[in-house]
Order: structure tokens, then C-alpha cells, then sequence
């Protein structure tokens, strides 16, 4: 019998979260930056799944003595005894607890452990900054992505425990030394290549060292795990997985996710490696701008006797290129952009207007919501600039000022106030004018480049640049996505086709940019593959100069950047935009998206992948128990529409690359009726038929995983609904197997244009194997153990921070677990239970485990249970009695005169905040009041920006992370609808480290007393 890989049984799941959340701030060489791909996972969250999920857990009876050696060796030996040592006191716990000193937990801290600063931070309730948060030693954090020390030693473990359960008779000195046998000659066999001087030019002393340098990759990764993604997405878990030294197979279906996939782990692992060239033959191949690149000090190029020492190969010849056609392009497109004013322009501001439908005004309104044009974050409000309109009959102009503005926008949801007349032009009108006219734009401002940028008017010249420009006819025209309102409701006001996306002078730039892109590639004299991968990484420049150079990208004012349109994973209707100058030296302009292609290719320089463009799911594609391992990201039932978005892409990459890639430019746009997602535009506008498709295609693939897959099956999934999690274990049961683990990581956070959207912020994973149902259960014993499985696993994540919805979703796994040992689970009546019924009582159990936690008075507890059952609507007089006599000892008319249940006729509801104690400022400021009636006080001190007053609540009632208001803070989270209670309660929640903190430092010693200063 195999052991338990670790990911079954323990996971540092609060240091993974910790660099999972500062994962999506990193830039500087983050495969992120390299192509927009929608809900892509932390690199820290997929290195930690794939390690856990190929090395056995130590405790384990079963775990091959070689592997429990190789731990005690390689992390409790040397500078790994200090560095990997569990914690004397766990940082993240309310009391000492100290973690004992075993293999499992050394091999927890291996993966990630918070550095000393931090536990020191934790234990006093300060922060720590995200760089500091993990130690410099753990395999995780970013620094040691490339570190060799440290993947050398999950390389070997990860080997050890492969071959000990091929060979269990195997001792740790005989895998020790076949490690280092195989894992050395690589180095040796690369520096034997890359020494070579002129290596482009094949000759049989080039040839001979390329196959022994692939021999060695061979012989090493023959020994190694083999790890397949189904659903590759933009590449992150393959990457991960080619880290470490496995080898990496990736399946995707859509055809940009294979470029991005193969930009992201295949090539620059092939391609981006040393080279020398000869003084001759740089010169030919690279001319004069070629010398100008090598003497730019921070490329560290070497120039000696032999010649020119390029660290990056293909870094080098990505950039040469990308700027010999920028430089065309410039040349023959640059003077649309051309500066006016002697300062070098960086964005246009345009407005779309619509006329005002009062017959005696027929002013021409630009459509704008509000007027600021910066708010930068770091500026005073006397810094800010916005439009002040200037309104003469029914003409209207702009000039800029400095400082606040109080002006109301015109455009409320579409329908349209005119500022000379009054007249409200309803939303209806103006899509009507949208649809039967040609939709009129207007330049509003122009933002220049200088020591501190100028906002100007726009003035004749500038318009002259422009005047006569029409929409270059070689762009793409195919139409988008009419169907998928929810994503695209530009169809609505006319613009249905992807040409509609851009404006005249975007796509006269874009066309040349593309035109100059093949023909430089068209001249690229070397190796025709390795001239394909240039041009790939040249479309893929594109692609992130197109998503910030269209009529529907984004101006933030907070930060004065151009920000792509997919903010929200769509392209929803806008009505100003900035038009950026390509050419200029804005992060988001052509040089700037250069560097963070470049930036990525020097920085990924591991094992190459292996990735097919295809429906996963073909039982023949790997033979049975081939695969070691399946990690995988599914897609999110129906929360993004990859295809419908990613068609923005791909009918550009197709008039680019289609010639190139053949077959997988092969359709008109991306293919949809195959995808694997629950998007009901897709069949006939039906739900049911989306959900039946979504589950059945998941199914068959994960069916054809359970036959190929020797071992664990981890499975990453993010989405709140109970349908959405019933579908994917229905899919994970029909394919034979169980949820054997199940672990929450926070992987999900806003980006700051979505700031106040509500959005989960956790991902959970399901670590699943094949499973042999036993027998019938009845429904009630399975109830039982779920009850107690979850109220165990509510206690444990809530002690982790995992909160809300997050915390109730995160039990799913282990009532799934007890369910999928049964061939059926009946109720006392005979009939079965499904799937949903049993996530919905895994909900309620989850809830009912969090009920148990609030303090004792019947008063917040009838809240908070009443909340859970019927939410914030109005109920019948019978139903509030009812429960008041099964579920809490306390009467109506109590509930009543405290205004914690307010009646209006026969119905009754649960009062808000403001409904319970805002008409008396004293109720829920004392110990003794009901826990509600604090609750609610603080949540409008929080509202009202009280300081002192939320300062003075929190310092009195809960200091303390595990005081009981915390508690019920949580649990409004999680139960309470859209609107002001549950934004203040998030609002508080979110802040509380810093309320506890701030009161703490407040706290002053004084005559023997404490008292409060502000």
C-alpha cells in the first residue's frame, strides 16, 4: 500500500496564501506580463501543489524509508537544520504553541515558512512588508524561483520519492547518487554548448553537443514524475511543474492560450540560452544597432577575444527585432502622433457624445460620467485636474483646472442630462442614435510628457492631425460575440464587429505595426523554427500593444495609466477613452511591453513543456497509468467566457501567425461548442443544457485522467456557487474517484479598478484519488459524520483567517469525501441524495459550526440564525414564532421592543444597523449590551467615519483577533445581501488588524491606569 502524498494530509496553507496574494503584485519578469489570460494562478500556489502532490507525507507508516532519508538529509542537516526548523511558536495561533520537530513539518517549512521578522510582526499584531513575509530559504517565494541551491534540493526530493515507489528497496546513498549522476551531466553538457563560438551555424562539433545536452535532459526527466495540466490555461501550472523537474504536459483547446502557453513555458526554456558569437559574424547578423544594444551596461554582454557573450539568446534577438519594427512603423505612422506643442504627447482623451433629443436644442453632449482627468493617488486635491464645461446656447467647450470638482457627470447609466436645456435623454434614444447613425467622438484633452505632465485643450493643429484619417479596411471585421450579453454589450449600441473596437487613427497603426511585423520576419535568415519563435513572441508584443491601443480601453485617473478593457473579464460599453501615443514612453506603449516580454524571457530558464492545442479528455493521448500526476485549474462553470474574450486576440494572432500555425488558426474564431464551461449562449440560451454540457465534457476528461493517472488528481477550483462545486464533483465521482483533501488558499484579490466588487478570495483545492464505493448509507449516519468532519474543518480554517463565503465553500471537499465511499446514500424514505443536497447541508453545517461560536446571548444568536435561514426579508408573523420556540429561547415582543425585529403590519423583517441602534447613540457602546446591538454600533462609526468612537468600541469590546464580535462580523459576512450593512462589515473586517493595532499603540501606561489617546 503507497503512502499519502503530503497534499492528503498537511499543507502550509497561511504561508502559501501569504505569497499567493503578494504573487499578483509582482511585475519584473512574471509570466503575467507576458500575455493577459484570464484567472491565471499564483505561481506560489501551483509550485506547492505540484511538489505536495508527488512527495509521500513522512508520518505516513507507508513512505519509502529512502524518501523519510532524504528529508532528515537534505533539510535537517547543515544551514537546512536552521532554516527548515519548525516554529517554536506558531506564529498565527492565539496561545504558544509550539510545532514539533518532525520530517512532516520540516518538509512544510521547505515549502514555505514565515521569516523571522514576521513571526516576530504576527505575534505583536503589526505587519510585515509582503517581500519579508516568507523566509529567504523557502521554495515558494519569488527570489528562488531560479535559486539552484534550493530547487536542487525539491528536484531531489521530488526523484527520491518517484524512484522509491518504483523501487522500494532502493536506499537513499543508491538514488543520492543516480540524482546527482543525471542532474550533473546537464550543466556540463550546457557549458560544453554554449561555449562553442558562432552555435546558430551547424556544424558536426554543434550537432554532437546539442544531442548529448539533450540526451542528458532526457535521461534526467526519464527518472522524474510526469505531470499533465488538461486545462493549461496561460501555462502557470506546466511552468510550475517544469520547475521542478518534471516532466510537464499541457492541453488547451483555445488557441491563444497555446501561443501564450508555449511563449510562457516552452520556448524561452529551449531557445533562451548563452550564446557566442564571433566579431564577424555579430557584425553581420546585427550591424551598428546591434553594437548600440551590447553597450548598454545593464545587459552585463561580455566582449572579448572570442567574440560577443550574449547571456540570452533569444531575449536579445526578440528585442533587436521588436525594435527594428517599431522603428518602421514610426517611421511610417509616426506623424499621426507627432507633437504640436514642442512636448511629446502620451495620451489622447476622447468622449463619445449623443444628441440631446429636445427638438429646440439638438446639442451634441459628450457622454461623461464625471470630469476628473487625474486623481493621482499621490497628489493633493489643489494637484487634481478635470474638465470644467463652458456652456454658451447649445455649444458646448472645456477648459482644464486644477483643484476639486463639484460638477455632476451627464451620463447617468446611459441616459443623458443636456447642460444648456435640462433635457434628459433616456438610454433607449441614444442607443437608437448609435445604431441608425455614425457614432460622433470628440478630443476633449490631450496629456503631454514633461518633468510633470501637462493637460491641455485640444487646438487646431491637433485636430488637423486627425482630420480626413479613415479606418484602414485590413483590420479584422469579424463580428463579436452577439450573444454573450453579460460579456459584450457593445452589440446594443452598434458596435458589433471587432473593427468597431478601434478608432481611425488605432487602426492605421495597428495594420502598419502588423504589416512591418511580417515583413521583417519574412528577412529573419536563421533557423526557420527558431524564426518562428521569434515572430511568436513579436505577435505576442502585439497583442499587449492592441489591448491598451482600442476605443474601449481605460484612463486611471488615480494612477494616470492606460489600462487594457478587460478589468472585469469583458468589454463592456464605454464612453470616454484615452488613446495612447504608441510611441511614447508610457508603460503601456510599444517599449514598454517590449521590456516585460524581454524581461520574462531572461528570467525562464528551467525544463521546457510540452503542450498540444486540443480538447482534453482522448483516452489514447497517454497510456494507461502513464501520467504520475494531474494538476489542474478547470475552468469556473460559467464565470469567464475564455473564447468569447480571448476572439479579441485571436483574429489578430491569426493574420499574423496563420500562415505559420496552420491548424491551430484553422477556424474563423476561437472554438466555443467544445469548450469546457457552462455558458448557456452557447446552447440555446439554456441553463440546464449549459450545466449538462459543462458537466459531461468534464466527466469524460476527468473519466479519461482516472485511466492514464497512477497517482493523486489535484484539482484547483474558485467559484462560490453550490451548483457550480455540484457539477464539478459530480464530475469527480462519475470518473471513479474521491476527495481524499481539500485545502483554501487566498489567491484571489482585487486589482484596484474592481476595488469595491465583491469577489471570493479564495481558491480551494481537492487532492482526489480513484476510489472503490463500498455499500449503501443511510443519509441520517452521513449527516452525522459530515457534521462532525465540517465543524472540525470550520474550527481549523477559521483559526487560519478564512472567513465568509470563502470558509463556507472550503468544507465542501470533506463532506464530498464522506459521501463518494458509498455507491448511493439514501434518505430514510429510500430515495437518493444528491450531489447538491448533500453541499447544501455541508453549507448549513458549515454555518450551523460558525452559529455554535457566537456568545451565548439568545438575542444575537436568533440574529444571526434567522439571517441564515431567511435572509433580510420580509416574513410571516407564524414562521418568526416558530422559530423563536425550536431554535432560540427568547420572545417576539422582546425582539420587538429591542428593534432587532421590525414589524410593519403582519410581516416582519431583521432591522438593519441603522433600523436597531441608530436611533439611540448610547445602544451597543457598553460590555453588557447584546452582542448585536456592538456589532451594529461599530458598523456605523465605520459608516459615519467616527474614528474615535470605532477606536473606542474596539479598544473596549474586542482588542483581542479572537474576541466574539470579530465572530459575528464574520458571519454577517457571510450571510448578509448586497448593500450598506454588509459593505461595512467588509469594510471592518478588512481593517481589523489595523483597528486592533492602532488601539493597541494607543494604549499608554499612566498612573496606573490605560488610558485611550487618538
Amino acid at each position: 500500500m503507497k503512502a499519502k502524498k503530503l497534499i492528503e494530509v498537511a499543507l502550509p496553507i497561511k504561508e502559501i496564501s501569504a505569497e499567493s496574494v503578494r504573487d499578483k503584485s509582482i511585475r519584473h519578469g512574471h509570466i503575467s506580463t507576458l500575455h493577459l489570460w484570464w484567472a491565471r494562478r499564483p505561481l506560489p500556489v501551483c509550485r506547492a501543489i505540484v511538489f505536495a502532490s508527488l512527495v509521500p507525507d513522512p508520518l505516513d507508516d507507508n513512505c519509502p524509508e529512502a524518501f523519510n532519508y532524504a528529508v532528515e538529509m537534505l533539510l535537517n542537516t547543515g544551514l537546512g537544520k536552521l532554516h527548515y526548523k519548525p516554529y517554536k511558536d506558531i506564529p498565527y495561533t492565539s496561545i504558544v504553541d509550539e510545532m514539533e520537530d518532525n520530517r512532516r513539518n520540516r518538509l512544510m517549512m521547505f515549502i514555505g515558512k514565515f521569516s523571522e521578522t514576521c513571526q516576530t510582526n504576527m505575534k505583536a499584531g503589526k505587519s510585515t512588508s509582503p517581500k519579508e513575509q516568507l523566509d529567504d530559504w523557502c521554495l515558494i517565494k519569488w527570489e528562488n524561483k531560479n535559486n539552484p541551491q534550493i530547487l536542487r534540493i525539491a528536484r531531489e526530493l521530488i526523484f527520491v520519492a518517484y524512484q522509491s515507489d518504483k523501487r522500494p528497496d532502493a536506499s537513499w546513498e543508491q538514488l543520492h547518487g543516480e540524482f546527482n549522476r543525471l542532474y550533473d551531466a546537464i550543466p556540463k553538457a550546457e557549458e560544453q554548448l554554449y561555449s562553442i563560438p558562432n552555435r546558430h551555424i551547424e556544424t558536426e562539433q554543434v550537432k554532437q553537443a546539442e544531442e548529448t545536452l539533450q540526451s542528458a535532459i532526457e535521461a534526467f526527466q526519464n527518472e522524474m514524475p510526469s505531470v499533465f495540466d488538461p486545462f493549461a490555461g496561460g501555462g502557470a501550472i506546466p511552468l510550475e511543474a517544469a520547475r521542478l523537474g518534471c516532466r510537464s504536459y499541457g492541453n488547451d483547446i483555445n488557441p491563444v492560450a497555446h501561443i501564450i502557453e508555449r511563449g510562457s513555458a516552452e520556448f524561452p526554456q529551449k531557445y533562451g540560452k548563452p550564446i557566442v558569437y564571433s566579431d564577424e559574424e555579430f557584425i553581420s547578423r546585427y550591424g551598428e544597432k546591434g553594437i548600440e544594444m551590447v553597450q548598454e551596461t545593464y545587459r552585463n554582454i561580455i566582449h572579448d577575444k572570442d567574440g560577443y557573450h550574449i547571456p540570452n539568446r533569444l531575449a536579445f534577438d526578440v528585442e533587436y527585432y521588436a525594435k527594428k519594427i517599431l522603428a518602421l512603423t514610426e517611421n511610417r505612422v509616426g506623424n499621426l502622433y507627432s507633437s504640436t506643442t514642442g512636448k511629446t504627447p502620451l495620451v489622447y482623451y476622447w468622449v463619445r457624445t449623443a444628441k440631446c433629443s429636445n427638438p429646440s436644442c439638438q446639442a451634441e453632449i459628450p457622454m461623461l460620467k464625471q470630469f476628473y482627468i487625474s486623481k493621482r493617488r499621490t497628489a493633493k486635491a489643489k494637484d487634481w485636474y478635470y474638465l470644467s464645461p463652458i456652456i454658451t446656447g447649445n455649444k458646448i467647450d472645456f477648459e482644464i483646472k486644477n483643484g476639486e470638482c463639484s460638477i455632476e457627470g451627464w451620463n447617468h447609466h446611459g441616459n443623458l442630462t443636456c447642460p444648456c436645456c435640462g433635457n434628459i435623454t433616456n438610454i433607449a434614444e441614444i442607443k437608437r442614435q448609435f445604431n441608425n447613425e455614425p457614432i460622433k467622438e470628440r478630443l476633449l484633452a490631450i496629456i503631454e510628457d514633461g518633468d510633470n505632465r501637462n493637460f491641455r485643450t485640444p487646438v487646431s493643429s491637433d485636430l488637423n492631425q486627425i482630420q480626413g484619417l479613415k479606418k484602414d479596411e485590413s483590420i479584422p471585421k469579424e463580428k463579436l460575440e452577439i450573444g454573450n450579453v453579460r460579456n459584450f454589450n457593445t452589440p446594443g449600441w452598434g458596435i458589433d464587429s471587432f473593427d468597431g473596437l478601434f478608432s481611425n487613427r488605432q487602426s492605421i497603426f495597428l495594420a502598419e505595426f502588423r504589416n512591418k511585423i511580417e515583413e521583417v520576419c519574412s528577412l529573419i535568415d536563421t533557423d526557420s523554427n527558431y524564426a518562428l519563435v521569434i515572430k511568436t513572441y513579436l505577435a505576442l508584443w502585439f497583442d499587449k500593444v492592441l489591448c491598451r491601443n482600442t476605443s474601449f480601453g481605460v484612463w486611471h485617473k488615480l494612477q494616470e495609466t492606460v489600462e487594457h478593457p478587460f478589468g472585469r473579464q469583458a468589454i463592456p460599453m464605454v464612453f470616454d477613452y484615452p488613446e495612447m501615443n504608441p510611441f511614447s514612453n508610457l508603460s503601456g506603449a510599444c517599449v514598454g511591453q517590449l521590456d516585460s516580454i524581454v524581461s520574462y524571457i531572461e528570467n525562464e530558464t528551467s525544463f521546457a513543456s510540452i503542450f498540444n492545442n486540443t480538447m482534453s479528455g482522448d483516452k489514447n493521448q497517454f497510456d494507461s497509468k502513464s501520467l504520475t500526476s494531474v494538476i489542474t485549474d478547470p475552468p469556473y462553470y460559467d464565470a469567464i467566457a475564455y473564447a468569447d474574450l480571448s476572439d479579441f486576440f485571436y483574429v489578430w494572432l491569426k493574420s499574423i501567425l496563420g500562415n505559420d500555425y496552420s491548424i491551430v488558426f484553422s477556424t474563423p474564431k476561437t472554438p466555443k461548442q467544445d469548450e469546457c464551461t457552462a455558458l448557456k449562449h452557447h446552447h440555446g440560451n439554456s441553463d440546464e443544457e449549459a450545466k449538462v454540457h459543462f458537466e459531461q465534457m468534464l466527466t469524460a476528461i476527468f473519466d479519461a485522467i482516472e485511466i492514464q493517472t497512477s497517482d493523486i488528481v489535484s484539482i484547483m477550483f474558485a467559484h462560490q456557487s453550490t451548483e457550480a462545486w455540484t457539477t464539478l464533483c459530480n464530475s469527480i465521482l462519475d470518473a471513479r474517484m474521491n476527495i481524499t483533501g481539500s485545502w483554501p488558499m487566498d489567491t484571489e484579490v482585487s486589482i484596484a479598478l474592481k476595488a469595491q466588487m465583491s469577489t471570493l478570495e479564495s481558491s480551494v483545492t481537492v487532492a482526489c484519488r480513484p476510489s472503490e464505493r463500498k455499500g449503501y448509507a443511510d443519509f441520517g449516519d452521513v449527516k452525522h459524520n459530515i457534521r462532525q468532519l465540517v465543524k472540525h474543518e470550520v474550527e481549523k480554517l477559521y483559526g487560519l483567517g478564512f472567513r465568509g463565503a470563502d470558509l463556507l465553500t472550503a468544507c465542501f471537499g470533506q463532506a464530498v469525501s464522506v459521501f463518494g465511499h458509498y455507491k448511493l446514500v439514501e434518505t430514510a424514505e429510500g430515495e437518493p441524495v444528491s450531489v447538491g443536497q448533500l453541499l447544501e447541508f455541508a453549507r448549513e453545517s458549515a454555518a450551523q459550526a460558525l452559529l455554535e461560536g457566537v456568545p451565548g446571548e439568545p438575542q444575537t444568536k436568533f440574529y444571526c440564525g434567522w439571517l441564515q435561514m431567511n435572509g433580510m426579508g420580509e416574513c410571516d408573523f407564524d414562521d418568526v414564532n416558530k422559530y423563536t420556540r425550536v431554535g432560540v429561547n427568547v420572545e417576539i415582543r422582546s425582539l420587538q421592543s429591542d428593534k432587532l425585529l421590525i414589524t410593519e403590519g403582519s410581516k416582519q423583517h431583521l432591522a438593519t444597523a441603522e433600523e436597531h441602534v441608530g436611533s439611540n447613540p448610547n445602544w451597543g457602546t457598553q460590555p453588557t449590551d447584546y452582542m448585536i446591538s456592538q456589532v451594529h454600533r461599530m458598523m456605523l462609526a465605520y459608516r459615519g467615519g467616527n474614528q474615535e468612537l470605532l477606536y473606542k468600541l474596539v479598544r473596549e469590546l474586542c482588542p483581542q483577533s479572537d474576541a466574539p464580535q470579530w465572530r459575528v462580523l464574520d458571519f454577517l459576512s457571510g450571510h448578509l445581501p448586497e448593500g450598506k450593512d454588509l459593505t461595512d462589515v467588509r469594510g471592518l473586517l478588512s481593517s481589523a488588524e489595523m483597528l486592533r493595532q492602532k488601539c493597541k499603540d494607543a494604549i499608554v501606561h499612566k498612573m496606573g491606569e490605560l488610558q485611550f489617546e487618538d
